[in-house]
């Protein structure tokens, strides 16, 4: 008896461990035949399995060590009554996208006549997208929680892209029977991560070729920048946020920040393993930052934000090394289009962060989305 309760114990222990990570198929079966996996670099979040006809999308749960995910099917040709929410006919016509986190990727691809609707944003950069927006070509359909779900209906869209990461206001959403496609690029860890996801949009857009040419010239230019970083002997240190509400929002050390910190030739000043972004009090910062070289924030303030402006919202920043020698490099995203470029632009930011952290490296180059502040 206790041989067999051994044996089924370990029989469990493995069925556990065999559910806790994602499947690592190089290919899958349906009952339309064979898939196989497309090859992705970086991103963790999602996988594409390709077959001759169609292709399975499969996009992962964020959370440690769990295997869910939610799988589209992309068909060049639905069959008749085939009303699965998760059954797509590709390339789409019409798309809705509720954040401009998302839009990124469109406008990388240079495809936006697609889109019809967003969210309610008042911010949008992109030249294009607002022109179609004030034609009335592209519709503002609210925010989480607060959609016009008779105006989403009525535009009859082939898909919704959604973020995970909002609470609720997507149930309204469920009942219209319009496939809803997390867009989870957020989580990745790793700036060249967010980037690869153009590959997870581009079979929506028909534009698969392009999106891999352009993934592969933005990896190419980071991991040529990173090597500049490799060899330097004396590496700045650096840290980030501030307060908000009574709290200091600070990102682990394994967190994508982190990364980008370190590509640079940083030493960020967190050395923990946490990944996410957790809060502390100022003195709990101020203990670890006080003698940090550089500081790095991102904003949503006026025009003409700087120094003094920094110091009326707490006075105790003047007391960081960084503030006191000029170190404050700041994105104020709402005269730079953060939001809508970061995520294809990791390349970009890379060089803004060695510009800073060692200016020998690039002396002529111009910091495309940060600066010092004034």
């Amino acid at each position: 008896m206790e041989r067999k309760a051994f044996i089924f114990s370990n029989i469990l222990l493995l069925l556990f461990s065999l559910s806790s990570c994602k499947p690592n198929a190089k290919e899958i079966r349906s009952e339309s035949g064979k898939y196989q996996k497309k090859e992705l670099k970086y991103a963790k979040g999602f996988e594409i399995f390709n077959s001759v006809k169609d292709q399975v999308l499969r996009i992962y749960n964020g959370k440690t060590n769990d295997s869910t995910y939610q799988e589209f099917k992309l068909v060049r040709e639905k069959l008749a009554g085939d009303k699965s929410p998760n059954t797509i006919q590709v390339p789409c016509k019409k798309i809705i996208c509720l954040s401009s986190t998302q839009l990124t990727y469109f406008f990388a691809l240079q495809d936006i006549n697609r889109i019809v609707a967003t969210n309610s944003s008042r911010h949008l950069f992109h030249q294009g997208i607002n022109k179609r927006i004030e034609d009335g070509n592209v519709k503002r359909v609210g925010k989480e929680g607060h959609f016009n779900t008779e105006l989403i209906a009525g535009l009859n869209p082939d898909l919704i892209i959604v973020s995970p990461y909002k609470s609720g206001g997507y149930d309204a959403l469920k009942n219209l029977g319009i496939p809803l496609v997390p867009m989870a690029a957020y989580d990745e860890k790793s700036p060249l991560g967010r980037a690869e996801w153009v590959k997870m949009i581009a079979p929506f857009v028909g534009k698969e070729k392009q999106a891999d040419s352009l993934f592969q010239k933005i990896a190419f230019r980071y991991d040529s920048l990173k090597t500049l970083t490799e060899k330097v002997k004396i590496r700045p240190t650096v840290f980030s946020g501030k307060m908000k509400s009574g709290t200091w929002y600070v990102p682990g050390g394994k967190s994508f920040y982190a990364n980008y910190f370190r590509d640079a030739g940083a030493k960020y000043i967190i050395e923990d393993d946490k990944q996410g972004a957790y809060p502390l009090g100022f003195e709990s910062v101020y203990t670890k930052a006080a003698n940090a070289d550089f500081w790095r924030i991102l904003v949503p303030e006026p025009l003409g934000f700087g120094r003094k402006s920094l110091i009326e919202q707490d006075v105790r920043y003047a007391d960081f090394k960084a503030y006191q020698e000029g170190n404050v490099i700041m994105c104020n995203i709402r005269e730079k289009p953060y939001y809508e470029q970061n995520a294809m632009k990791p390349d970009v930011i890379l060089a803004d962060y060695i510009h800073f952290f060692h200016p020998d490296l690039l002396p002529n180059y111009k910091p495309e989305f940060y600066e010092v502040l004034k």
